[in-house]
């Protein structure tokens, strides 16, 4: 049986109506539709009266009135998005969700991203409302036919149910092929690995409902002993720095393994660099 659509939705949160009822006072209609094309149609889907959100193609019910739906990021992300467009920087895309914005997009060469990255965070901190926000900002722009974006999982995953496969999916995709870098025998971070810190914090961010295990390894070279108080050292550093950027605490276990778990036991360069890691390992509560 076709049911006639009764709604015209996007990522913001509509006022709905049960099918069959005049809208009431404080509802709007949605985007598009007038009130009576709203309420009234061949056939209707029944649905209680309430908040919703459009997302991944569900219905969600939600608690957001009407006054902070307004700004919703989403909302702002759509405004942003807009002023990038009438500026004719029609590749640029702009996703938010919670305390997240990413800058996403294809750029044809490696300048062309970084001055697509620069505009896009700038019209972000200077959007009234996300620019007061404190947003993390993410770079998740990709290089035509060059590297993915780092940040291009966490902007694929503001757009799903963030379950415990969809997370671990993101940060498997997002580490793949990168290494949080450190000093020689030290944990202090590189600052050329902050920009994969920032979204693997994203991540941690949309998938706050589980724990997430920060996981250190070195490699077989050196003293037990030394490799395991070094490794809880680097997973401490990572979970410090994190929390320094909106991360909550309690979402962060940092654990070091030292050389204990290598997946790769041979005793080559290239062994000691798979083993020298982190993962990021989502852990039910």
């Amino acid at each position: 049986m076709a049911i006639r659509p009764c709604l015209l939705v996007s990522t913001a949160f509509l006022a709905l109506t049960a099918c069959g009822e005049g809208p009431s006072p404080s509802a709007k209609p949605a985007v598009g539709l007038s009130a009576s094309e709203v309420v009234n149609g061949d056939e209707c889907v029944p649905l209680a009266d309430g908040m919703y959100e459009m997302r991944d193609g569900k219905l969600l019910v939600s608690s957001t009135s009407p006054e902070l739906a307004a700004n919703n990021p989403a909302l702002w992300a759509q405004e942003i998005q807009s002023g990038l467009q009438a500026a004719g920087i029609d590749w640029l895309s702009i996703v938010m969700r919670d305390q997240v914005a990413i800058v996403t997009g294809l750029a044809p060469d490696v300048d062309a991203k970084a001055q697509g990255f620069a505009t896009g965070s700038a019209a972000i901190e200077g959007h009234p409302r996300a620019g007061a926000a404190g947003l993390m900002i993410i770079d998740g722009i990709s290089v035509e036919g060059g590297e993915q974006g780092i940040g291009a999982p966490l902007a694929a995953l503001a757009g799903q149910l963030s379950s415990a496969e969809s997370c671990q999916s993101a940060f498997n995709a997002t580490l793949d092929g990168r290494v949080i870098q450190f000093g020689v025998n030290n944990a202090n971070i590189s600052p050329v690995s902050l920009p994969l810190l920032d979204a693997l914090g994203g991540i941690t961010i949309l998938c706050r409902a589980f724990e997430v295990e920060i996981g250190a390894h070195t490699d077989t070279r050196g003293a037990d002993d030394y490799n395991m108080r070094v490794s809880q050292e680097r997973a401490d550093a990572i979970r410090d720095y994190l929390v320094s950027e909106g991360v909550p605490e309690d979402t962060l276990k940092a654990v070091g393994y030292g050389e204990s778990r290598p997946i790769d036991t041979g005793t080559t360069a290239e062994a000691h660099a798979r083993n020298r890691r982190t993962e990021f390992t989502i852990v039910s509560r």
